[in-house]
This record gives structure tokens, C-alpha cells and sequence, in this order.
């Protein structure tokens, strides 16, 4: 009997534990409850940080690790099983006699509960995210090749010599302006196109080479970092970074022998350098295995390229023919001659062609070098044909630049205005930036200056600033702009006794201008440095321009550490006679004696750090523009900006200091000036808002960031700014659209509590309102939790016709975006973003659809309430467009993002022009909306589907990107009938967190993909592959290739694919390069076994 009661007290014991720990599920029941919500809410706190760092990292422009991508659908994933458990919870949980089902759920919370606390407590990732690999080669347009068939041989030999695998060093030499730079560009992209090296790098080079910026140019291609300083040892970085890897280093316009290990460039089985020069010495110093001459173009050549830029309207056919040839056969094949003086002669009257040839006819200088005589007397030709004595001072000032600078047009018109000799008549800042402004266009127009990427600058061919800067010291007008010249040269120095100007650029450190200049006629002094500038200087009394820089003008403001310089307050007996006076992103502390130059019109001190503005200041009654934007200033410098009634133009953002109702400057004709509080208006925002639009107003800019005021309280001169206003962001203020001027050009509103309509109709008549926001380019609304709608209602009919931008976020109350109602066009919107508007329902009315025929890109988040791109059912015959409301097709209904529909195939074809939006749009975005949406684009054709007609030829979408994230309900991306639709641009496919989607290539478009080139599909549990099962069938009877570049499959997180491609599908993709699959569980192969017919397929293919 003892024995048996020991067995039974010992199985007690074992069965204690289990017995207790299931008996928990069903008495603790509301205490695992209570702990996933808790878990649930530590977890959403730790991803809104994880948020954070996200959408820092996309400021940055950079992206986040995989681990980080990985943890973030983790989390996701699981708040939807808790999000299902918790409503299950409410459904069922409560039949507390369903014993089961209880003790079921309370272990799914358990489970739940502890992986939400496991994911919380590994959330430290560290590095966080990495910068994006920038486009590269591919950066650069082909607009400027021209496929002559003299440049034909030369491309065609590069491109073999690169190919060849053996080179290692390729020149290619031509005489200045010939054309290299383009074509080795060209031969760039080719390369990168073919994928013959892993990338392709391209560094300028210049006349004075600057190793430090050679290695930094080369690094930041192949995205290596330097923690060194020394040349020394970034060599050997790089050298370490490249070594390898096979990469084509383009070196653009080499003069002398550069050596490669000083750069850190290894010649080893992977790099291939191509250089340019105009020397084929250099080619033979630098050991060139193939050298490649770039003849000059043709006689045929040359004639057609001077027809592309001389066009003649303004003198016969005869006399073009008669004088152009001639003129052509003095530019000597060249093509930037050619060019050049094409577009000098555009729109010019027959005696200034015949003086243009006499001019080039003339005997040459005996100054110039014979290899550059021909040029040089032609581009003095272009320079004489400017006629305008400001043409030519500016042509001269812009040389004073290093190679290949792009200059920013506001550094023009400020070191211009206190330079260039303008018309007496000119007075005020206005004019003098109109004639400025006018001057350069000429300079472009005669191809003197050239266009850059950026919109306010331009830019000088390094061979016509070499003709201005021989131009400048032959009119004796000398410019000294070597960035290597050692500070003793200059003191004293007899040769820069005429130097008109001196420029000097990337100045070490340590340099130091010393005393005593002997520059009597010196107007203009540019220094350029990461350093000091000068501890006194003398010998400086004509000077009127003195440019202390370590940036050139720019707006977008960085987080930056001024250099330390004290500018010599002893200086300023040798300064008063200066106009201008730029001193940018220096600490300079004590500036009251900068008072002392009374005829001073422009101080610029931007980014720069110091105490206080002088009061001083009030008296200099010459100062025209005052520019201390982005500065640091220890006492707010307001109430003295205030009393400079003088100022004609105002730059003013210091962080810190608070626009006040009474601020007040009648006479300004262009500022910007923002409220501290718009430094942190945007989490993705360091800096004021609409900056990034400030080079688009060179001429007229007038911008104001403002918040708290009722703006019919002011005073008039602060209404007057808010009036003038073309670029304007009202935070947290009471005003009416009567307020705003209606030329206004970029308007941002914000947390305007009260506001439900940005024009509503009270005293308004009808005629002016139709101009309300006629020259509007930029809208911007953001927190407006009272916003209904944009317009009030039809009383209020207004026309968009310059608006290329919308950005709504935060707006909850707001339900549709645009209506015909109240908007009768919108030609030009290209962009719309909408963000967390939680009951927005559609974008567009039906019958706007028409009247928006640019708009490309298309990005919406957080909007859950979204049910179709388009609203407002209209009766219209055979309607083309609708939101699936009713059931056209007598099929159950849908709900479609954009669904397009008629009852016959010939009928939308007929309908084009009601069909823009779904035709046009070219990068769509769409991510956690629209809960119930099913289908994101549709093609219904009803005689199609009851097999009346045939389909001849497929819609063309210009659609490029689609990226879908969080759409729970989504089954299918297209949707129709076989061939219906063409995607014939899609490169870029990404489907994330999908869980209905089960595939992403439907029958419909799976014949009409020839430009795809990656897809992406992430956390989609039903997804089962890439293509349905009717696709597969046409895939594997097609004779085409389906897929000529597709490159790269990514595939994560998704259970239910066994199989990614047949054996026949192998045939469609043949650019394929890299497949990555992740968290596949059920794969059970890439490629399903092949079957008797495919393999015939195959052979036949």
C-alpha cells in the first residue's frame, strides 16, 4: 500500500506542471489579454521610433538594411495576427462554456505576447541603413550626341577597345571642343548597358588636377567612405576599394601625366581606364595599350550640325547657303565652333552674317598657340558679335570660375551688381537683376554659356573660358584664377600690376593672403577655402567686389560647422570704395565695423555665424540687399531688420527667431523670410519649406513662412508682404483667400484648425473667382483637421492651369480631392501625394478625368477609406470610366482602383481622351489603402467578352513603376481580357504585403512586358507565383521572348509557392542575373520539371 502511494504521489508531481499550466488558459484568461495588449502597445512604440529612423534615412537618401526591412514586415505580419485574434476575441471569445475555444485562444495570445516582446527586444540595428547607389553613368542625357557618321568609326573603336578585355588603358585625344567629353559619355552608357564592368565611373580632371577631389569623386561612385585625410592614405583606400572589381574609370580632359598611384587608381585585371585629352602626348606618357583619334566632323557633317543651331528666319535661302558655307569652312570641322557661331548668327540680319565671315577671314593673333588659333579667332568672333559692352563684362566675369564649375546665376547677379558696368538709368536691385538676367540669356543663346541639370545655373566650356580669360588680357582686363598660386607670388608682384580681377579656388588650408597687394586696378578678389583667407591686405583701394567663401549660393541649408576667421577689422580703410561684400559659412563674431563702408549695396552673409547685426547698419543707406540666411546669430537680429527701410531685397532664416505682427519693410521687391517654427513643420524637413522651388523665382522671388497671425489685423505693410507674396506657407493662421495674391506660384497651408476651405465662397462674385490660384505651381496642405474640401461649392469655379504639384496629408475630414464642380482644369498637375487622409474615397470626379492630361505620378499612403482613383458616376451614353458601383458585366462587383469599360474593344480606342489618366500615368505608389479594394487596374470590354470582337491593338499604358504595400483585400493588379493591354514601359514591379494576391502577372498583360526589368514580392502569404495558370499556357505556346530584360526576382515571406518558372519560361527571360528568395517554406523547386512538349519548345526556340 505504500508503494502505491508513493507511485501515485510521484504521478502527481509530473503531472502537476502541465496540468497547471492548461488549467491557466482557462482561468487566466483575461490577464493574457491584458498581456498582449500590452506587448501590442510596446511594440507599436518601438516601431514608431524604428519609423523615425526610416523616414531619416529617406531623407538622407539612403536605405534601410535588409534585418531592418525584415523586422518591420516581422511586425507587421504579427499586429495582423493579433488584430485577427483580437476580433475573433470579440466574436467568440466571450461563450465562456466553449472550453476549446477558450483555451485555444488564451494560448495563441500567450504565443503572440511573447514573440511581440522578443521582436521589441531585438530592435537594435546597427549600421540602420546604407545610401542608395546612385544612377552613375547613367546620370547623363544623350541629347547632345549627334550619331554622325564621321564620330561612327571612333565610337565604334572605343567601344571594341573597352570590350577587348586586354587594355587597361584606352586614349582618346582631339582637339578641344571636338567632342570627347560627349562621346566618351556616350560609350559610358553603352558600356553600362551592355554590363561589361560592374560600373562605371567618371571623374573631370581639368587642367590643374586636384587629386583630393579626383579620389573623392571616384569614392563616392563606388560608395567608399574615406576616414582618412592625408592624399597618402586615401590612395591606399581606394586602391583597396577598387581593387578587384571591374570597373571603367572615365578621366575627363587630362593635360599632363597623372599618376595613378598618388590617386590610388589599380591598373589590375578588373579596372579599365578610359581617358580624354586634347594631347596625344598624354595618351603616350600615360601608356595607352590603343589610342583613338576624334577627327573634326566632315564637310556633310559639319553642314548639317550648323543647321540645327544657325536656323535662319531672317535672311534668304540663297544668301544662308551662299555666306553659311563659307562660314562653315572657316570653323574647320570643329564642332563647338560650329555652334557657337550658329547660335550667335540665329535670327540675325544677312550684314551681320557678312561681317561675321570677314571677321573669321581676318589674319589671327600672334599671341595664340598654332594648335588652338582657328578656335580662339572664332570664338573672339562670337565675343565681338555680342555688341553689348555688359554682355561681354559678364562673358569675362563668368571665366573667373574654376573649370567646369557650374556657376549658380545668384552668384552672378551679386558679384555683377557690384562689378559690370550697367546702364546709369539702373538703380535698385529690380533692374539691376532684369539686365543681369537678360545678359545671360544672350550669353546662352550665343552658346558663350551652357545649361546645367540645376535650373539657376549655367555653365562655361572649358576652352571658351580659356579664349575669355586670353580676351580679358588682351584688353587688358587680367584675370589671375590659379587655384595654385602660392600667397608670395601675389605680394608685390609686377605682373599683376593691370589685373583687373583675382580668383582663386580650393585654397589649402593653411593658406594666407599676406599685407600688401600691388594690384592698383584690382575690382574683384574671390577667394575659395576650407581655411583662413587673409590676416590684413592692403594695396586693394579700387576693389568692389570681396567674396570670402567656402560654398558657391546655394539654398538648401546643411548642418555645417563655420570656419573660424576673424576678417581684420584694419582692413576696411582699403575697402571703401566695395560695392559688394560675400562672406559665406564663417564664424566671424564681432562685424559692427563692417558699418564703416558706407556705399556698400550688397552684404551677404549667409550660413555664417556671428553676434549680432550692428544697429549700425540702419545708416548705410547704399545697402540694397541684405542676405543672412541660415545663420547663426546670438541675439536676434529682427528689430534692427526692421529699420532698414533701404533694403530692396531680404534673405532672412536664423532657427530661432519669431516673425512678430508688427515686422514691417514696405519697400521690399524680393525676400525670404521664415519663421523659426518651419524648421520642424516636417519630420523629413531640416529646412524651410519650399526651398528646394526658390532657383525657379531667380528674378522674382517673394517668400514668406509665417505662423499664429489673423492676418485682417496687421499691419499694412505686413499684409502687403502676405499680398506679394509667390511663394507662401500660412501655419496656424486665420486669413481668407481674399489675402493671398492670385498669382501666387507655391502655397502651403498648415494646422488651420478652423479652416474648411481654402476658397469658400462668402463675398465672393463670380468673375474674380475664376483667377483664384491661376498661376499656382505648388499646393501643399498638411494637419487640416477641419478640411472638407478645397473649393466650397460650384459657385466657385476655378481653373488650375500651371499646377504641377499636390501634396495633401493629414487631413481627416477631407473625402475627395478634386471635383469638376469647383476645378474646370487642370492641364498641368504631374504629381499628387496623398497622406493619412482617413476618409478620402476617391481623387478625381469622372467628368475632371479629361481635363488632366499630364499627371505621371501618383503616390497614396494611409488613406484606408480609398475605393477608386475615380468618383461621381456620370450619365453619359456608354460610359467609359466608373467606380464599379453597379455591374456592367452582370459579374459580381468589384471593387477596382481605375476600371476602364465600354461595350465594345473599337469603342475605347475611339475614347482615348477619356481615358488620360489611365493611360498616362507613369509611377503609381500605393500603400495602406483602400481596405476594400480588390483590383487595381481593370479592362472591361463586353463585345470582347461575349467573343464579338477581336482585339487588333492593345491599349498602351506609359505606366514605368508599381509599387503596392498593405493592401489586405487586393487580388489582382490587371485584370481583362488576353492582349488587351500593353505595358510596354513597366521596368519596375513591387508587391508587398498582400495576402489575397495570389499572382501578379495575369493572363492579360503577360505578352506585354518588354522593358521589365526587376520584380519584387514581399510578405504575400496566398501568393503562389508569378504568373496564373492561363498565363503559363500562353507563355509556353508563345514564339516571342515575353521577358527580353528582366533581371532581377526577389522573392520573401511567401509560403504558399512550390515553383517560380516552367521549363519554357527559362526561354523568356534570358537577361536574367539574380533571383533571391527568402522565407519560402513550401518551394519545392525554381523550375518545375520539363515535359516532352516543352523541351520540343525549346529546341524549336
Amino acid at each position: 500500500m505504500e508503494v502505491i502511494v508513493s507511485i501515485g504521489e510521484k504521478i502527481s508531481e509530473c503531472l502537476a506542471g502541465p496540468i497547471l499550466r492548461r488549467a491557466r488558459y482557462l482561468f487566466c484568461f483575461k490577464q493574457f489579454v491584458r498581456d498582449v495588449e500590452k506587448a501590442k502597445q510596446e511594440l507599436e512604440g518601438k516601431l514608431a521610433d524604428m519609423n523615425k529612423r526610416k523616414e531619416e534615412a529617406d531623407r538622407k537618401t539612403e536605405e534601410i538594411m535588409p534585418s531592418v526591412k525584415k523586422w518591420l514586415g516581422d511586425v507587421n505580419a504579427i499586429f495582423g495576427d493579433v488584430q485577427k485574434l483580437q476580433q475573433e476575441l470579440e466574436e467568440r471569445g466571450n461563450k465562456c462554456f466553449n472550453v476549446p475555444l477558450r483555451y485555444s485562444l488564451a494560448k495563441q495570445m500567450e504565443d503572440k505576447a511573447k514573440q511581440m516582446m522578443e521582436l521589441k527586444n531585438n530592435s537594435s540595428f546597427e549600421p540602420f541603413s546604407q545610401l542608395i547607389q546612385l544612377p552613375g553613368i547613367t546620370y547623363f542625357s544623350s541629347e547632345q550626341f549627334v550619331d554622325f557618321n564621321s564620330r561612327k568609326s571612333a565610337y565604334n573603336r572605343l567601344l571594341e577597345a573597352i570590350k577587348d578585355g586586354k587594355n587597361k588603358m584606352v586614349g582618346l585625344y582631339g582637339m578641344g571642343g571636338s567632342g570627347k567629353t560627349t562621346l566618351a559619355k556616350q560609350v559610358g552608357k553603352k558600356v553600362n548597358e551592355l554590363k561589361l564592368f560592374e560600373k562605371v565611373v567618371i571623374v573631370v580632371v581639368s587642367k590643374s588636377p586636384n587629386v583630393h577631389n579626383i579620389q573623392q569623386e571616384i569614392a563616392e561612385q563606388i560608395s567608399l567612405k574615406f576616414e582618412e585625410t592625408s592624399r597618402l592614405t586615401r590612395a591606399q583606400r581606394l586602391s583597396l576599394g577598387l581593387k578587384n572589381k571591374k570597373i571603367l574609370i572615365i578621366l575627363d580632359d587630362v593635360w599632363s601625366k597623372l599618376s595613378f598611384e598618388d590617386v590610388g587608381i589599380p591598373l589590375n585585371e578588373g579596372c579599365c581606364v578610359l581617358l580624354t585629352t586634347r594631347l596625344r602626348d598624354v595618351c603616350l606618357d600615360m601608356d595607352c595599350e590603343s589610342i583613338i583619334e576624334l577627327p573634326i566632323l566632315t564637310e556633310e557633317d559639319a553642314w548639317a550640325l550648323f543647321n540645327m543651331h544657325a536656323n535662319p528666319t531672317t535672311i534668304s535661302k540663297n544668301e544662308f547657303d551662299s555666306i553659311g558655307r563659307k562660314i562653315v569652312d572657316e570653323c574647320k570641322g570643329l564642332p563647338i565652333a560650329i555652334v557657337t557661331v550658329g547660335s550667335t548668327l540665329k535670327r540675325r540680319g544677312v550684314r551681320v552674317w557678312e561681317s561675321t565671315l570677314q571677321k573669321l577671314q581676318r589674319p589671327l593673333p600672334l599671341d595664340v598657340k598654332d594648335d588652338f588659333e582657328t578656335l580662339y579667332a572664332i570664338l573672339q568672333v562670337s565675343y565681338d558679335n555680342l555688341r553689348s559692352l555688359l554682355a561681354q563684362s559678364l562673358f569675362l566675369l563668368c571665366s573667373m570660375f574654376p573649370e567646369d564649375h557650374e556657376i549658380h546665376i545668384e552668384d552672378l547677379i551679386r558679384f555683377g551688381k557690384g562689378t559690370l558696368k550697367l546702364d546709369d538709368n539702373i538703380y535698385t536691385m529690380e533692374d539691376a537683376r532684369k539686365e543681369i538676367l537678360i545678359t545671360i540669356e544672350k550669353l546662352l543663346d550665343s552658346s558663350l554659356l551652357m545649361h546645367t541639370d540645376k535650373q539657376a545655373c549655367v555653365k562655361m566650356h572649358d576652352l571658351v573660358r580659356d579664349v575669355a580669360l586670353w580676351v580679358a588680357k588682351k584688353q587688358g582686363q587680367a584675370i589671375l584664377v590659379n587655384r595654385d598660386v602660392v600667397s608670395r607670388m601675389l605680394v608685390k608682384n609686377e605682373t599683376l600690376k593691370e589685373t583687373k580681377a583675382i580668383s582663386l579656388w580650393n585654397l589649402e588650408n593653411n593658406f594666407k593672403l599676406s599685407n600688401q597687394l600691388y594690384c592698383p586696378t584690382l575690382e574683384i578678389l574671390l577667394l575659395h577655402s576650407a581655411g583662413g583667407f587673409f590676416e590684413d591686405l592692403g594695396g586693394i583701394e579700387s576693389l568692389k567686389v570681396l567674396a570670402a567663401l567656402t560654398f558657391s549660393f546655394q539654398w538648401i541649408h546643411h548642418i555645417w560647422t563655420p570656419i573660424q576667421w576673424s576678417m581684420p577689422q584694419s582692413i576696411v580703410s582699403s575697402l571703401m570704395n566695395l560695392h559688394a561684400l560675400c562672406v559665406r559659412g564663417i564664424a566671424l563674431g564681432d562685424i559692427s565695423f563692417l558699418c564703416q563702408l558706407k556705399i556698400l549695396e550688397i552684404l551677404d552673409l549667409r550660413s555664417s555665424e556671428f553676434d549680432e547685426l550692428p544697429a549700425a547698419i540702419v545708416h548705410m543707406k547704399k545697402l540694397k540687399l541684405l542676405d543672412v540666411f541660415a545663420c547663426r546669430i546670438k541675439k536676434s537680429p529682427l528689430e534692427v531688420i526692421e529699420k532698414c527701410e533701404q533694403l530692396d531685397e531680404l534673405y532672412f532664416w536664423d532657427g530661432k527667431s519669431v516673425i512678430t505682427e508688427n515686422f514691417s519693410l514696405s519697400r521690399l521687391k524680393r525676400y525670404a523670410i521664415c519663421d523659426s517654427t518651419f524648421a520642424s513643420l516636417d519630420p523629413l524637413l531640416m529646412d524651410p519649406p519650399f526651398l528646394k522651388y526658390f532657383d525657379d523665382c531667380i528674378e522674382a522671388l517673394r517668400c514668406l513662412c509665417i505662423q499664429g497671425f489673423k492676418v485682417s489685423t496687421l499691419n499694412s505693410s505686413m499684409k502687403d508682404l502676405i499680398f506679394r507674396a509667390n511663394c507662401l506657407w500660412l501655419k496656424n493662421c486665420r486669413w481668407d483667400h481674399n489675402d493671398i495674391n492670385s498669382e501666387i506660384k507655391h502655397l502651403g497651408v498648415s494646422h488651420c484648425p478652423d479652416k474648411r476651405f481654402i476658397v469658400d465662397n462668402l463675398g465672393t462674385n463670380f468673375p474674380q473667382a475664376r483667377q483664384v490660384f491661376s498661376h499656382l505651381i505648388t499646393l501643399r496642405l498638411t494637419q487640416m483637421d477641419s478640411l472638407e474640401q478645397v473649393f466650397q461649392d460650384s459657385s466657385i469655379r476655378c481653373s488650375l492651369p500651371k499646377l504641377q504639384e499636390l501634396h495633401v496629408a493629414v487631413c481627416p475630414k477631407l473625402t475627395t480631392i478634386l471635383t469638376h464642380a469647383t476645378v474646370t482644369s487642370i492641364p498641368e498637375l504631374r504629381k499628387l501625394q496623398i497622406y493619412s487622409c482617413e476618409n478620402v474615397k476617391w481623387l478625381f470626379s469622372y467628368s475632371l478625368t479629361s481635363h488632366c492630361p499630364s499627371l505621371v505620378e501618383l503616390r497614396i499612403w494611409d488613406c484606408l477609406e480609398l475605393e477608386s482613383l475615380i468618383g461621381e458616376e456620370v450619365a453619359l451614353g456608354d460610359r467609359l470610366l466608373h467606380d464599379m458601383q453597379d455591374n456592367p458585366c452582370g459579374n459580381e462587383a468589384e471593387r477596382a482602383f481605375l476600371v476602364v469599360t465600354a461595350k465594345s474593344f473599337k469603342q475605347l480606342q475611339n475614347h482615348e481622351a477619356l481615358m488620360t489618366l489611365f493611360l498616362r500615368l507613369k509611377h503609381v505608389e500605393i500603400k495602406r489603402s483602400g481596405r476594400r479594394m480588390k483590383v487595381m487596374f481593370e479592362v472591361q470590354v463586353r463585345g470582347t467578352l461575349e467573343g464579338e470582337e477581336s482585339i487588333e491593338e492593345p491599349l498602351k499604358l506609359n505606366l514605368c513603376s508599381l509599387y503596392l504595400d498593405d493592401l489586405a483585400e487586393l487580388e489582382y493588379i490587371w485584370k481583362g481580357p488576353p492582349q488587351s493591354v500593353s505595358l510596354y514601359r513597366l521596368e519596375d514591379v513591387s508587391l508587398s504585403k498582400c495576402p489575397k494576391s495570389k499572382n501578379i502577372f495575369t493572363f492579360a498583360i503577360v505578352t506585354s512586358l518588354p522593358e521589365l526589368r526587376t520584380l519584387e514580392v514581399v510578405r504575400c502569404k496566398e501568393w503562389e507565383g508569378i504568373f496564373c495558370e492561363e498565363s503559363l499556357k500562353i507563355l509556353s505556346s508563345s514564339s516571342n521572348v515575353c521577358f527580353p530584360k528582366l533581371q532581377n526576382i526577389s522573392i520573401s515571406g511567401s509560403n504558399k509557392v512550390k515553383r517560380l518558372f516552367t521549363y519554357s519560361l527559362a526561354f523568356h527571360c534570358p537577361l536574367l542575373e539574380g533571383i533571391t528568395i527568402r522565407d519560402c517554406s513550401e518551394l519545392e523547386s525554381l523550375v518545375e520539371e520539363a515535359s516532352h512538349e516543352d523541351i520540343l519548345l525549346g529546341f524549336s526556340n
